[in-house]
């Protein structure tokens, strides 16, 4: 007998697998009347996967964002309390063991995309796999993107997020933001995670914890053994379709951002001519010929237009996260 028909009731916390199979198996486990459960897949000990498709299931959801990986969290905490810069904080990160000596799947995003995929699969019932998301990771922040976001009034985030667009498909993106300081997911530091849902009924509710760790893991997991040895059958709500194509997902560069920009060797008349009206940053330390700004909200693709038209050097671009 193959292994996929032996009807074992199984438990992961294996992000991956739960993102590129998650769809299989969940069919399989309905096959056999059993269940598939992974909590402990996304936000660690934070209870997410089964608030989504229960405590939640009267909400039409349209948007999810979050902090969902520690690490990065950890190292943008310590640029933005103690001024470190990217390499040193991580180095801090491999020394604590916060951070895998090949931090790739941290720094870069994939760790984060993976999560979001899961989120997205659940909230929205179609699969989303991870080679169907935008990804930029925080390798390219730098300390003076932190002072500028500090004097704005809000803080840099890696930001997992998925939204229902005005189109009706979705829009799964993984990115560094710009996060005003009246979001609380600006407030979310160290190795926490952080997950706000949007729904029609609730508005927002935020989820909070540690997000990693052998013991918040274990909790997670302890609890789906819990809830498999009490089910009778399978459940018919954590689910969702597989895809065969990404026609449900919209084109990020189709989506109306405003983003913090930095740039030298640029004179504020040729940033006005190509994007009107801006809002000028400032920081100690700001050299005489670096401006920073962030722009009017306008579509991606029309953004990198303008951006390319003022020539100079960029220094650093990162969106603003707007999702209400």
């Amino acid at each position: 007998m193959a292994w996929r028909d032996k009807g074992k009731r199984v438990v992961t916390s294996n992000k991956e697998l739960v993102a590129e199979k998650g769809a299989e198996l969940l069919k399989i486990a309905a096959e056999h009347g059993c269940n598939f459960l992974f909590e402990a897949s996304t936000g660690g000990a934070i209870p997410i996967i089964r608030p989504l498709h229960q405590c939640l299931a009267a909400n039409d959801i349209t948007a999810i964002a979050g902090i969902l990986n520690g690490t990065t969290n950890f190292i943008i905490t310590k640029m933005i309390n103690e001024n470190m810069a990217f390499g040193d904080a991580l180095a801090l990160a491999q020394k604590l063991g916060y951070a895998e000596q090949d931090p790739t799947a941290d720094v870069e995003g994939h760790d984060a995309c993976r999560k979001i995929c899961i989120l997205a699969s659940l909230a929205f019932g179609k699969h989303v796999y991870p080679k169907w998301v935008h990804c930029e990771g925080i390798s390219a922040v730098t300390l003076e993107d932190v002072m500028y976001a500090e004097s704005w009034g809000g803080a840099v985030k890696l930001i997992g997020s998925v939204k229902r667009t005005d189109g009706g498909k979705i829009l799964p993106i993984v990115r560094p933001a710009f996060v005003c300081s009246n979001n609380q997911l600006s407030h979310v530091s160290d190795v926490f995670n952080g997950i706000m849902v949007y729904g029609d009924a609730v508005d927002e509710v935020m989820f909070y914890g540690r997000g990693a760790g052998k013991i918040p893991t274990a909790s997670a997991i302890v609890a789906d053994i819990v809830d498999v040895a009490k089910m009778t059958e399978t459940s018919i709500s954590q689910t969702w379709e597989d895809s065969s194509d990404d026609s449900f997902i919209a084109d990020y560069k189709d989506d109306i951002v405003s983003v913090y920009v930095r740039v030298k060797g640029v004179p504020a008349e040729k940033i006005s001519e190509a994007f009107g009206t801006v809002e000028y940053l400032s920081r100690d330390g700001q050299p005489a010929d670096e401006l920073a700004f962030i722009s009017p909200a306008m579509k991606e693709r029309d953004f990198d237009s303008k951006l390319e038209a003022i020539g100079g050097e960029v220094l650093g671009k990162i969106r603003v996260l707007e999702l209400e």
